[in-house]
């Protein structure tokens, strides 16, 4: 218990976040309806998913299998960043930088890759991917719950640029040369399948209560149950200073949009599908991308510009997504090289990203 308050206390985000929902008081007095419980539930019930297939290794297994069977370097990073990608549609971006980043550190080391620029495309894969699901990422699972969408409506909305993506990430894995690679051994790993049957199970009804097919109530009740049943010291894992997080920014945003200078100007942000797309895409880059949706999500009716505003702005500054800052500290723990190496190419990545994903973002917002 302690550890966990711990982490909270520490957890820059939160106190961030506490500190202005804190300020906002004295704008207006808070309100429970400020907070989007569906939303919060969701979250924590995923949270939960998350935590245990971190536990069980099943990413990393997987990972694992797939390096043993490149031949090049090019396709080692390849594999990777298309695993990043992917995985982060299902099981958050954060969770695929977590499992993958540690194997891709270990395996460039051992053959003689330059660690930077793959740890960079597995985030910036993961960032990208994570758009595509309505739980790849915590702004996806708001604008679900906030504006009623389902599964096939994140599909379309992402396709697009899911495609741009893929090409952009594919022109920066041709920097890596086709020099070929033996013998990667990587620690064996071994996986509980009983309990991954489980926790199959359990992310079904979770999906089922995060579509509002089932009640909040059963979604919570089957994440409490798996976690209990897989290890109770996974509870100890979940990351609760992103769920007081959301909290901290459903009570800011409510209590500032109350003040009328403040909603007369957030409501004419988001009068037009050009202001909704703008504003998601700079306030990312200076709050990051959670906190912006929560605060345009109010204001606006224009559903795509802001999905695509908050989501390609998770790119560009370390700041834009939570799923930046968590990369870079994977990196720093474990390479502890000069953080001025990492920042250039992480800018240079980011910004040529930005910038093509931002013009066609722009495109699709005005259509």
């Amino acid at each position: 218990m302690v550890g966990v308050l711990k982490k909270i206390g520490t957890d820059k985000m939160f106190l961030i976040s506490a500190g202005v929902a804190l300020l906002s008081m004295f704008v207006s007095r808070p309100q429970f309806v400020d907070i989007d419980w569906q939303t919060i539930t969701s979250l924590a019930s995923l949270l939960s998913l998350i935590a245990v297939y971190e536990h069980l290794e099943v990413l990393s297994y997987g990972a694992s299998l797939l390096v043993k069977l490149v031949g090049t370097k090019r396709t080692l990073v390849q594999a990777l960043v298309g695993v990043s990608f992917i995985a982060a549609m299902f099981l958050t971006n954060d969770a695929a930088i977590i499992a993958l980043t540690p194997i891709l550190i270990i395996v460039a080391q051992r053959v003689k890759l330059p660690v930077i620029l793959p740890v960079i495309l597995v985030n910036v894969a993961a960032n990208l991917g994570s758009m595509v699901t309505p739980f790849g990422n915590p702004q996806n699972l708001y604008l679900l719950n906030k504006f009623n969408l389902n599964f096939g409506d994140f599909i379309r909305m992402s396709l697009p640029v899911m495609v741009v993506s893929l090409l952009i990430l594919g022109v920066f894995t041709l920097k890596f040369p086709r020099d070929r690679v033996q013998n990667i051994e990587l620690p064996t790993l071994k996986l509980q399948w009983d309990k991954v049957a489980l926790a199959v199970v359990a992310t079904v009804i979770i999906l089922a209560g995060v579509f509002s097919i089932l009640p909040s109530t059963v979604m919570l009740l089957a994440a409490f149950i798996i976690v209990l049943l897989v290890d109770p010291q996974i509870f100890k894992r979940i990351d609760y200073a992103l769920l007081l997080t959301f909290v901290m920014f459903f009570i800011a945003v409510g209590d500032i949009g109350r003040a009328p200078m403040i909603y007369d100007f957030m409501q004419k942000l988001g009068t037009t599908s050009l202001g909704t797309y703008v504003s998601g895409l700079l306030s990312s880059q200076l709050i990051s991308n959670v906190p912006a949706v929560i605060l345009l999500g109010s204001y606006t009716k224009y559903v795509y510009p802001l999905f695509l505003g908050v989501n390609i702005g998770g790119l560009g500054t370390l700041i834009a997504s939570l799923a930046n800052l968590l990369a870079y500290k994977q990196y720093y723990v474990r390479v502890k090289s000069p953080s001025k190496d990492y920042f250039k190419v992480f800018i240079k990545v980011n910004l040529i990203c930005l910038f093509v994903l931002g013009l066609l973002g722009l495109f699709l917002a005005l259509l």
